[in-house]
């Protein structure tokens, strides 16, 4: 993954219904503001641009752990 790339969330089985839509990788983010993934704390996270998100940080972006993106359209 790299920044530019087009992503949509992976399936969840907890959320089956909401769908953010396709996202914009904006950044790389060194840490997430808000958690730590539990399970693997050194994953890459990245501030992704939602056309449908539920939450974002104050650029209007999203934290999501690269496990819970998939790559749909690959930046040139």
């Amino acid at each position: 993954m790299k920044v530019g790339d087009l992503v949509r969330p992976r399936y969840d089985a907890d959320r089956p219904d909401y769908n953010y839509g396709v996202g914009l990788i904006v950044r790389s983010l060194v840490e997430n503001p808000f958690i730590v993934h539990r399970d693997n704390p050194k994953e890459p996270r990245w501030a992704v641009l939602w056309t449908n998100p539920i939450y974002t940080m104050d650029d209007g972006t999203s934290v999501q752990y690269e496990s819970e993106l998939e790559v749909i359209g690959e930046a040139g």
